[in-house]
Formats: structure tokens, sequence, C-alpha cells
């Protein structure tokens, strides 16, 4: 089987190409000799180890600051494939853990990924798998995102979860839209969002008006914002 059969178009490879017979991993632990079966003897069969047993890898490779790049970053919760070209028996489907990691059976190791983008979490991975593989190629895809949204209450049309498309940004303006348009008895020179940040409650205040006049550009949400468009009599 070839590399190809494992690549979908929006999965990105790393190491040499496949074509080059050389780019083929070369295993270098041997695998443990079986012991011999006795017939009508039961043979016993070691228990897969549980997630919970692996050790937390340590990471080989650091997330760029926020806002360097405009690729789209590993989340908790996206569900991913993982593969080493060549290896068919390293292919797994994984959703990332709350704490930002993914256990990898083969390694025994629950390697950090949230924050890395695809070519980042794949070179981390390839590191990881030098200890069995020379030259590993890894591959990664996203088979379904995790679900992002921000909140919006107050006077807009339809309030309620506004939901934030797979690797695309989210503007207020966009989000205001989305939940049907400020009402003209909502306040557009103070709409408020809610944001957690880094455990602490952060209240950011826009006024729309200028947002809509070009006079600053629009504000980018982020996942679990809450945007409040309060009474403007009040």
């Amino acid at each position: 089987m070839t590399s190809a059969a494992f690549e979908p178009e929006n999965v990105l490879t790393l190491g040499q190409g496949a074509a080059d017979p050389s780019a083929v991993p070369t295993t270098v632990v041997a695998a443990p000799i079986p012991a011999a079966v006795v017939p009508g003897q039961p043979v016993a069969v070691a228990p897969a180890p549980a997630a919970q047993d692996y050790a937390v890898a340590t990471p080989t490779t650091l997330p760029d600051p926020v806002g360097s790049q405009n690729s789209y970053r590993l989340r908790a919760r996206d569900f991913i494939r993982v593969l080493v070209i060549n290896e068919p028996d390293t292919q797994i489907e994984r959703r990332i853990n709350s704490d930002g990691t993914v256990d990898i059976p083969f390694l025994k190791k629950l390697v950090p990924v949230a924050g890395l983008t695809l070519t980042q979490a794949q070179v981390e991975l390839s590191n990881q798998f030098r200890v069995y593989f020379k030259k590993p190629q890894v591959t990664i895809s996203i088979v379904t995102y995790a679900e992002r949204r921000v909140y919006v209450s107050g006077y807009v049309g339809k309030p309620g979860p506004v939901s934030i498309p797979p690797e695309e940004t989210l503007t207020l303006g966009r989000a205001l839209a989305m939940a049907g348009g400020v009402l003209p008895r909502g306040n557009r020179s103070d709409v408020t969002i809610k944001r957690n940040r880094d455990g602490s409650p952060l209240v950011i205040s826009k006024d729309v008006r200028r947002i809509d006049d070009g006079d600053e550009p629009d504000f980018i949400l982020e996942d679990e914002d809450q945007i409040y468009v309060r009474d403007s009599r009040i």
C-alpha cells in the first residue's frame, strides 16, 4: 500500500517524499518473540494499556504566539487522524482531550498538541515516533472540528448561541448579524463582550457604530465569548 492511500487533500506531510524508496521508515525496535503455543492450552493476551496509564510526553515543539499565523490551531475536542506513512499499525483516530493532549497507544504516551498548527503537531509527533522509527513521516488530518461558539443576548433579533465556522474567525459585526441584528431599541454604542482570560473574567466594550462606519476594525471574537446588547433607554 502506498502512502498516497493515506493522504487526503487537506493533510500535510513532513519528511522525505513517499515516492523515494529510501523514505520508507525502518523499524529499529525488534518485536518480541511470541511464546510457544501448547495445543489445548489457552493463550494469554496482554490487555491494552489504559490511556490513564500513559506518560505525558515532553513537548519538543512550542506553539507560536497567538496571532502570528493564520493557520488553524488544534484544540480540545478536535477529532483527528494520525498516521506514520507506510506503518499502517500506527493509524489511529482520537479526540483531543480537554487538557490538550492526545493519547497515542503505539507510544503509550499523552502527547500535547492543542495550540499547535497541523504542521507543528506533525513535527511534534515525528519527534516522538523517532524512538521507534528512522525518519518517520507523520500525517495528521482533522476528521471533525470541535464546536466553537459565542453567545449573543439582549436586544437582538435572535438571541442564543452563534457557531464559529471551522478554520475561520468570527467578528462582532458578523455575530450580531447572525443573531438577527441589533433591534432599534438596542444600544449600538456600548456592546459588551465577556470572556474568560486565564481564569479571570474580562469585560470589553465596543461601539458598533464606529465599526459600521469603518472608523475601527471589526472585533474578533473567541470561543465562549458572551455578547450583550443592552437597552438604549437605560
